[in-house]
């Protein structure tokens, strides 16, 4: 039963081996931030570059200064652009109040 429970490295169902998605691309203008070129593109139609580009300067702010951003730096960033999420609700209130 428990016998093909953990599959090799790469096959189907397995873990995606580690050059399966490329390691993503620094922003420029905004040195911590790591996107792929796919995710930035997607963010962009989701939301628009206004309100994308008010997100990335506050998330480059934030992990910058935060005591937390450290967990954040070098690692992909695309998590914390969900819809409901604390970092687009604050790029669409900065973008309103211009």
């Amino acid at each position: 039963m428990y016998k093909n429970r953990f599959r090799k490295n790469g096959e189907k169902g397995g873990r995606p081996k580690s050059n399966t998605y490329s390691s993503g691309f620094i922003i420029p203008g905004f040195n911590p931030i790591i996107l792929t070129e796919n995710q930035y593109c997607t963010l962009i139609e989701r939301y628009g570059t206004d309100i994308i580009k008010a997100a990335l300067k506050i998330l480059a702010e934030w992990l910058s200064t935060s005591p937390c951003g450290y967990k954040y730096k070098g690692k992909n960033n695309y998590a914390q652009f969900r819809s409901d999420g604390w970092l687009i609700n604050e790029a669409k209130s900065a973008t309103q109040q211009i």
